[in-house]
């Protein structure tokens, strides 16, 4: 299989070398246009296939140029076969060598759709008004094929594709963003299959109609959400990414085509949240993905593997469970894989000041690694460490290459300012038509239900206010302020009896609790202080989390004693139970007052937070 990649890559570039269409590019007369059955096939072999889909495809370019031989060669076949070329490359591993043609198949693309203004570029710009997008959207009524939509909505995806490989972000976002436009301006169906993705009743049916509209739509608009979150994910935009795959999760749910598929996006939802530090959703997701990987000898066990570990690492601590199974991995892996996870174990023995340790993986990876994020922050640890043992020659180099390369991290944080903007205009945008689509069915059921149903009411009460006389309203607006005094009075006294009742059995549990433990310590046996600590765990559950979360500062033994010191033991008491002398455990209850106060879980139960 490695071999028929390489041939075909080979050829690709062979057959692309000197690619110049001399088809002029001009305004379609039909929108209708003949399209090739050989095409046809292959773009339906593509989704399934893609190196076969390849392979056939190669064999319909000359090779001294970007013609086509098909029995039908027309302008539509010429721009269709560039468009599918582009996205076999892209699915094949191969860079987009046909960049020039592939712009010509935007341009000609939209201009079937109607969706080109006229004189402006249309990779910039989206539909002029909302009067053209619900024209635009009637398809019937404008004789616009889907088919012809489906591929505009393909060419700008693929467009970006191609900016990304060159690392125009900015300008990918905007193909990306462009390709939803036109999916969900000219296919409502699109939002309904988002919203009702859940529902397995409604699931069938829906994604029966998508496919009877265009084939693989629900897999087209999840492709388009994974390459936003990784986009966003690059750029270390967690919110925006976990945003982006989850709706790309939804889509797979309908029409999943690759089994790995699902899993891959958990693991991407998992990786954003291990970003962002919440380390319980990022360990879901993780085990999630795990849980539904079919395939465990491919990449993605592997990093998901590594990233549990260097997880596990950061929530326990543990050192040598996590170095071990990022060892085992690591062994596993080619060269070209290996900086990533020496990076990881390098990273752990930096956290844990075991320097000699940390450079036996992180000089292998400033060496070996071809990202530049990854190289900037080894080249930071890697001046620590020297600096640490007073090598400075060694220090300053790596010093020098962590300056040198800060200021593409700050080019990127604007990147990243402009980008989020940019989203949140979209998101804007998208919520502005749903409740602009909501407000339409709205009216409509409005009039055609609650019209008779309002004329009837106004009638009615028309007559009651008739009827009504100004003393009488008095009189009823009067008994409705005393009945309503008298509520408010019963509520607040029940409020005041209820936290009262909450506040004694707050005292209650706490009381039972150090009484459990006072017990356990009286006892004698070995493991004490682990079973009073799973007493405690076992009646407030989020105490110790809450803690760390409040004060990552204390260590673990200066927690363990803050659960001593709220059960109420004293320092001889506690000294006996840890192990120490009690010299060692008044100085451990000082730095935790210190840094934490004398008892700082009592604290969170006042604040609310246990």
């Amino acid at each position: 299989m490695k071999l028929n990649r390489i041939l075909i890559g080979w050829f690709v570039l062979l057959a692309l070398a000197s690619c110049h269409d001399p088809v002029e590019t001009r305004r379609a007369t039909s929108l209708q246009p003949e399209v090739s059955p050989e095409l046809l096939y292959i773009d339906s072999l593509m989704w399934y296939h893609p190196d076969s889909a390849l392979m056939h495809l190669i064999y319909y370019f000359k090779p001294d140029s970007a013609t086509i031989t098909l029995s039908t060669r027309t302008e539509c076949n010429q721009r269709y076969a560039h468009l599918l070329l582009s996205e076999l490359l892209f699915k094949n591993g191969y860079p987009q060598t046909n960049r020039e043609n592939l712009l010509w198949s935007v341009d000609y693309f939209d201009s079937l759709t109607m969706v080109k203004m006229h004189g402006t570029d249309t990779r910039s710009v989206s539909l002029q008004t909302e009067s053209d997008c619900r024209n635009a959207s009637n398809a019937s009524a404008q004789n616009i094929s889907p088919n012809n939509v489906f591929l505009s909505a393909r060419a700008h995806y693929m467009n970006g594709v191609g900016y990304q490989e060159h690392d125009s972000i900015i300008e990918a976002y905007n193909e990306y963003i462009r390709a939803l436009e036109i999916m969900e301006t000219h296919f409502p169906i699109v939002e309904t299959l988002r919203a009702t993705s859940q529902n397995m009743t409604s699931k069938k049916t829906l994604h029966a109609m998508s496919l009877h509209i265009i084939p693989h739509l629900p897999r087209f608009m999840m492709l388009i959400h994974c390459r936003l979150g990784g986009l966003f994910s690059d750029q270390f935009m967690q919110e925006p990414a976990i945003y982006c795959f989850k709706k790309a999760l939804a889509f797979n749910r309908l029409e999943p085509i690759f089994p790995d598929d699902y899993s891959n996006s958990l693991y991407f939802i998992g990786l954003q949240y291990d970003k962002l530090q919440q380390w319980d959703s990022a360990h879901y997701y993780y085990d999630e993905a795990l849980r539904l990987l079919s395939d465990t000898s491919d990449w993605l066990f592997k990093v998901l593997i590594s990233s549990k570990a260097n997880l596990n690492y950061v929530s326990s601590e543990e050192v040598e469970p996590a170095v071990s199974d990022l060892k085992r991995i690591a062994a596993q892996t080619d060269s070209c894989e290996k900086p990533r996870y020496f990076f990881l174990i390098g990273q752990i023995y930096y956290d844990a000041n075991q320097y000699d340790s940390a450079l036996v993986y992180l000089v292998p990876t400033f060496e070996q690694s071809k990202g530049v994020a990854t190289k900037t922050l080894t080249a930071k640890f890697l001046h620590d460490i020297y600096q640490n043992r007073g090598d400075t020659l060694k220090a300053v180099q790596y010093a020098v290459y962590h300056a040198e390369n800060t200021e593409q991290e700050r080019v990127m944080m604007a990147r990243v300012s402009y980008l989020n903007d940019l989203f949140q205009n979209h998101l804007r945008k998208e919520q502005e038509t749903y409740l602009l689509r909501q407000r339409q069915n709205n009216i409509k059921k409005l009039l055609i239900i609650a019209l008779p149903l309002a004329a009837i009411l106004v009638a009615f009460v028309a007559i009651i206010i008739r009827r009504r006389s100004k003393k009488r309203l008095a009189i009823q607006e009067a008994e409705k302020q005393r009945q309503l005094s008298e509520f408010h009075q019963k509520h607040d006294a029940v409020e005041r009896e209820l936290q009262s009742k909450i506040a004694q059995s707050a005292a209650h549990t706490r009381e039972v609790l150090q009484q459990r433990a006072m017990t356990i310590y009286q006892s004698g046996s070995e493991n004490r202080l682990k079973q009073i600590l799973a007493e405690f765990e076992a009646v407030y559950p989020k105490a110790l989390s809450e803690l760390a979360v409040a004060h990552p500062e204390l260590s673990k033994t200066e927690r363990h004693i803050a659960v001593l010191n709220f059960l109420r033991f004293r320092s001889k008491e506690e000294a006996e139970l840890m192990g120490f002398t009690e010299y060692t455990a008044l100085k451990y209850r000082s730095n935790l007052k210190k840094k934490a106060g004398s008892d700082p879980i009592s604290t969170l139960f006042e604040a609310g937070k246990i």
